[in-house]
């Protein structure tokens, strides 16, 4: 089983409850449909199988029995979808990526059987003949093409209208739409298919599905004929439907192109409202960057006001440590002058000076004792 990514990619699984479950019954269903619009008795063993368009495999892991006795062969554009298959399904299947122009790596007439389900359902007026062209040479002479298209049962979904067969030949919508936004959508009517498919192929069988969102499914043999992309294109002679469908297709792309004048006024005024905020926004960021430029400055005067008062600081500093050295040199003067004794002395005076004890001198004591003589 691929991963989710990849299986999605060949159609959506978003509302499935059991996404792998959906997946596997889905490319089970269609194997079945391939065989039912094969000729009555027509076998697989031996034969040259192609699965053009077909994703990570989610038909061809159903032809696994057959590949020990038919060459069976996928092709798409996506890479990735390609890369797992060789590496999980190949041998005994083989795989190729093909570019979204026409050409393909095999002979003239390699394949017996070729189907191709939703592919021309996405090929629009610019492809759609070139690829049945190269399809058609690829396979054998009387080899079998199978192929889906879309009708009445997709109508009202892809172009909002109800289906009326005679005016939409070949119509294709979305043309603007990338391939990972599923691309375009093209519809077809049967006398369309019958008139220009038929000129490659002979339409064998057409089975019109009755209900949405089947496809319609043509089973076609291949004609001995050569044919040009213009051959296939051609206006079919005396068919007015085809004028008809062409005067609808060009209502409708005046509609397409009326809806994306609209998204598109819609998304310039919602554009111009952005670019207004943004502009606000900017102003608001202006005045928020003078701001902080305003801040920056005075940051900057304190700065420089700080740097100021350190080296004022500083130079205190200097002078302090100069007094400090000085008054060092002082006291060691003192006691060299006093003696060690003398500085004792001094010192305990004055620390009874600042507990506030009082110190008398000799003289001051003896006056007070009336002793001339110093006895006291």
């Amino acid at each position: 089983m691929p991963p989710l990514p990849l299986a999605n990619r060949v159609g959506s699984l978003a509302k499935a409850e059991d996404p792998v479950a959906f997946y596997e019954q889905v490319g089970a269903d269609t194997r079945k449909q391939i065989l039912r619009m094969l000729p009555a008795g027509y076998e697989l063993e031996g034969r040259r199988l192609l699965d053009f368009g077909c994703g990570a495999g989610r038909t061809l892991r159903h032809f696994l029995d057959e590949a020990s006795s038919a060459e069976i062969w996928g092709c798409d554009i996506d890479e990735e979808s390609i890369d797992w298959l060789q590496r999980n399904l190949c041998p005994p299947l083989h795989a190729h990526r093909n570019e979204a122009a026409p050409g393909l790596p095999f002979e003239d007439g390699h394949f017996d059987l070729v189907w191709a389900v939703s592919v021309f359902t996405h090929l629009a007026e610019d492809a759609w003949a070139a690829w049945m062209l190269e399809l058609h040479r690829v396979l054998a002479d009387d080899g079998i093409l199978i192929a889906t298209s879309i009708g009445p049962n997709h109508s009202e979904r892809f172009a909002g209208e109800r289906w009326e067969e005679d005016r939409i030949g070949i119509n294709a919508l979305r043309t603007w739409a990338s391939w990972d936004a599923g691309g375009p959508v093209v519809l077809h009517s049967t006398w369309w298919l019958r008139a220009h498919w038929g000129r490659a192929f002979e339409i064998l069988e057409l089975h019109e599905p009755p209900v949405a969102p089947s496809h319609r499914w043509l089973a076609m043999r291949k004609r001995d004929a050569t044919l040009t992309v213009e051959d296939l294109e051609r206006l079919e002679p005396g068919e007015l439907r085809e004028l008809t469908a062409m005067r609808h297709h060009t209502r409708q792309l005046r509609r397409e192109l009326e809806d994306a004048h609209d998204r598109l006024a819609g998304q310039s005024q919602r554009l111009g409202e952005q670019s207004q905020r943004l502009g606000e926004q900017g102003q608001r960021l202006g005045e928020q960057r003078q701001r902080l430029g305003e801040q920056g400055q005075r940051l900057h005067e304190q700065s420089q006001r700080l740097g100021e008062q350190a080296q004022r600081l500083q130079g205190q500093a200097q002078r302090l440590h100069a007094q400090a050295q000085r008054l060092d040199e002082q006291e060691r003067l003192l006691r060299a002058m006093l003696g060690s004794r003398a500085f004792v002395v001094a010192e305990q005076l004055s620390r009874l000076r600042r507990r506030g004890r009082p110190v008398f001198s000799r003289q001051q004591v003896s006056r007070a004792l009336g002793d001339r003589g110093g006895s006291a």
